[in-house]
């Protein structure tokens, strides 16, 4: 709770310094400009920075060398998630699904089929909010525990690891995290799929970055639909395993905790 109450100090001093414009003078508007821009920077950075260990303690590697995890945010998608499970199952690949609760509620059959070949499944917020970070205590709480309630009710086995919309931090998000028991992950190769529209340049993009341990970033449903992710994927996995890379969870499945049902 310290660096929360660091966190909420640093944004009340950052805010109180354009008291500072009274009386207004030239030099008066430099000096509040320059703190104003210096506390504002250092907040985006703690609330933005996807590898940002202050606010909330985060892994952006999976521990055994020699391999690398495909992880996909913000499914499940009734038309693209199914292709995705069939590719990855033609491939022989586990991957990470980091579910969003709202989704996952509307089509339990998809997280269920994930589950049960093998693959992950992780917390994503029950509504994917775009401001997470400036979430009510009671929000960021309940969007952290529905969905893990509901992966619960699917899948048998209460979720052990979280990743928020765009890995956002919230100021209170490690003790909302420690109090539900969970292990924030992040990544190390953000795919930009969201935007990248030219197969070519995704596969290039993806596969000039990876190394050892890495954790990567991808979608199983976007707007535009996935078809360009999809469409690069098997050379891209075809090359990581000619690389020496294998494919792994961001974590082992029998470190979720056991439902209670």
């Amino acid at each position: 709770m310290a660096r929360s109450a660091l966190f909420i100090l640093l944004f009340c001093v950052t805010n109180a310094s354009l008291a500072l414009l009274y009386p207004f003078s030239p030099a008066r508007l430099l000096l509040v400009a320059a703190l104003y821009a210096l506390g504002t920077g250092v907040m985006l950075y703690l609330l933005f920075q996807p590898r940002n260990q202050w606010l909330v303690s985060n892994r952006s590697q999976v521990e055994q060398d020699g391999c690398v995890a495909l992880t996909f945010d913000d499914g499940p998608d009734p038309v693209d998630t199914p292709r995705l499970l069939d590719l990855l199952r033609e491939k022989n690949v586990k991957a990470t699904f980091f579910v969003v609760g709202q989704r996952a509620e509307q089509h339990p059959e998809i997280v269920r089929r994930a589950w049960e070949e093998g693959h992950l499944i992780a917390n994503h917020t029950w509504s994917h909010q775009p401001l997470f970070c400036f979430l009510s205590p009671w929000r960021l709480r309940s969007e952290i525990e529905r969905t893990a309630k509901c992966i619960d009710r699917i899948c048998g086995a209460r979720p052990r690891y979280f990743r928020s919309p765009v890995a956002l931090r919230h100021p209170l998000l490690r003790s909302a995290l420690q109090k539900a028991g969970m292990e924030f992950i992040s990544w190390r190769v953000r795919s930009y799929d969201t935007v990248i529209r030219n197969p070519s340049v995704l596969a290039h993009r993806i596969l000039s970055q990876v190394v050892n341990r890495d954790i990567i970033l991808m979608h199983d449903r976007l707007p535009k639909g996935t078809q360009v992710m999809q469409e690069i994927l098997p050379g891209m996995i075809d090359e990581l395993r000619r690389r020496g890379f294998e494919f792994v969870l961001v974590g082992a499945r029998e470190s979720v905790h056991s439902s209670t049902k």
